[in-house]
């Protein structure tokens, strides 16, 4: 007989007693996360924009501009653009876009933002395993603290060597890895149950957030100097860290400012299943290992994370060079895509708990119903953006708003399912599905360098492509082995079947 759901009693077992958000420490605790997830998406995706002020220009560059452009420089044009229009390749400009002072080649500047990811996948993987044995507050204040003093270095660095800064930004990312999985473990100590994928929405969208926000604020600052956008996002998350110590804890227990009415109400998620407060002193790695529901989430992590890093990573490229935009509009029209995640993070916040209660226990196949729209959707929307050709600008840009709300809204069908199948666990597999899942991070732009020569529709349609390709195995794995039944291999399993065998002697 297959476990049922830990998670989700319905609302005629929850109605007893339900305890409002406001004000609550459960409100407090998903604000930290959320801002985490915000400063963290901050410093890292400020980099592809920040490298263009701190590289000194290279007399030996190239630039593709527009002939608008042109003609407000009094260029002449020589070339013919990807879509029959007039284009241009020469040196000017090169000013307006980069101001720095860092001799660096451009291989390193190239090179230099997707460093992050090479400290952030080794980190996340291992981190997991820390945070269900140690302090998941102090893994989370730790990791975040220090990030912030390298993050704040990383000019000092810079200036000293190109080889010093991609230290000090390896640690960053190995630091920011650390944090990740132990924010994730404490939404099993402060979400009811009822209201995870709500709040686990509300945090992650502080990744769309800082995204979005992060380019006109760095932007601005650089203009006082390319060094000041670094103190300030490292000096305000040194503060937000510091902070934590006095806003989260570990357990319920711990909590000193708390209310009784709270106490009862997360306990009364807990007394579902009689969960209490352990540390996990064995991984059962042999079942773990074989067990479909572990790799179905690990693998749809890891195929679906690969469309949200190519648009992070790429869409000021695309839109550079496959849609021709003109340089000065790249970067705002850029964060259209993020407006449609937050979108779809406001739906998963305001509608998830409902959902929840209303479906009940039993959320198999209601998560995999909403994954597999999502993901045809998805597909739907890039075969859109293949079709169009330079001049569907805003056609395009529209449609990658709509994707990125489809994408964002397959990752709230699937994501929380960890903390139905595996709660114990929960540090462990989420480190390794998201270490694999940043994989992309670095190796997705040699692909692109691979596939993508001359910046051509056609060419960067070959790399849409592949984000189909991903997006049909996320749907396919999802569908055929993920699962939200607590599983027997988890130990609070154990503690539902000592629970429920008195009850069935009395039945008996």
């Amino acid at each position: 007989m297959s476990s049922q759901s830990w998670t989700l009693p319905r609302l005629s077992q929850s109605s007893a007693s339900i305890h409002g958000l406001l004000g609550s420490v459960r409100l407090t605790y998903a604000i930290c996360a959320f801002l985490a997830t915000c400063l963290h998406a901050a410093m890292r995706n400020m980099l592809g924009m920040i490298i263009l002020k701190m590289v000194m220009p290279r007399p030996d560059d190239e630039l593709d501009i527009s002939p608008e452009s042109a003609r407000l420089n009094e260029i002449n044009i020589t070339s013919t653009g990807h879509c029959g229009s007039p284009r241009i390749v020469i040196h000017p400009l090169i000013q307006e876009t980069q101001s720095g002072d860092l001799p660096w080649t451009r291989n390193q500047e190239l090179a230099f933002p997707g460093v992050y990811y090479y400290g952030y996948v080794v980190s996340i993987s291992l981190s997991g395993y820390l945070a269900d044995r140690c302090s998941s507050k102090m893994l989370f204040i730790v990791s975040l603290i220090l990030e912030a003093i390298a993050y704040i270095l990383l000019p000092l660095m810079a200036h000293f060597s190109f080889e010093t800064a991609v230290i000090d930004l390896v640690i960053c990312g190995l630091l920011a890895g650390c944090g990740n999985p132990a924010m994730y473990k404490l939404f099993v100590t402060w979400a009811h149950p009822t209201e995870r994928t709500a709040l686990l929405s509300f945090a992650y969208s502080g990744i769309l957030m800082g995204s979005m926000l992060v380019y006109p604020v760095a932007s601005y600052l650089s203009n006082f100097g390319w060094e000041l956008s670094f103190y300030v996002v490292g000096g305000v998350t040194l503060f937000f860290g510091i902070a934590c110590c006095f806003l989260m804890y570990d357990t319920i227990e711990e909590h000193p400012r708390i209310s009784d009415l709270e106490v009862d109400y997360l306990m009364q998620g807990r007394s579902h299943l009689g969960l209490q407060e352990q540390q996990v002193l064995r991984v059962p790695w042999k079942k773990l290992l074989t067990a479909p529901s572990a790799y179905a989430f690990v693998l749809t992590h890891m195929f679906h994370n690969y469309t949200f890093l190519i648009i992070s990573l790429l869409m000021p490229r695309f839109m550079r060079e496959a849609m021709e935009l003109d340089l000065r509009e790249v970067g705002f029209l850029s964060a259209a895509p993020y407006l449609g995640g937050i979108f779809s993070k406001a739906v998963c916040i305001l509608g998830g708990s409902y959902v929840e209660r209303r479906v009940g226990p039993d959320q198999n196949c209601m998560r995999k119903m909403l994954y597999g729209i999502c993901s045809i959707l998805t597909s739907s929307l890039i075969w859109i953006i293949i079709l169009a050709d330079c001049e569907d600008k805003i056609l395009v840009l529209l449609m990658f708003a709509f994707l990125m709300a489809s994408t964002d809204m397959g990752f709230s069908g699937y994501w929380p399912t960890l903390l139905y199948f595996a709660p114990s666990f929960a540090g462990l597999l989420s480190g390794l599905a998201n270490g694999m899942a940043h994989l992309s991070g670095f190796l997705a732009p040699h692909l692109v360098a691979a596939l993508v020569h001359t910046g051509s529709k056609k060419e960067w349609n070959t790399v849409l492509l592949t984000l189909i390709a991903f997006n049909t195995m996320a749907m396919l794995v999802f569908w055929f082995c993920s699962s939200t039944n607590l599983q027997p291999w988890d130990p609070r399993s154990e503690k539902k079947k000592t629970r429920s065998a008195p009850a069935k002697e009395i039945l008996s």
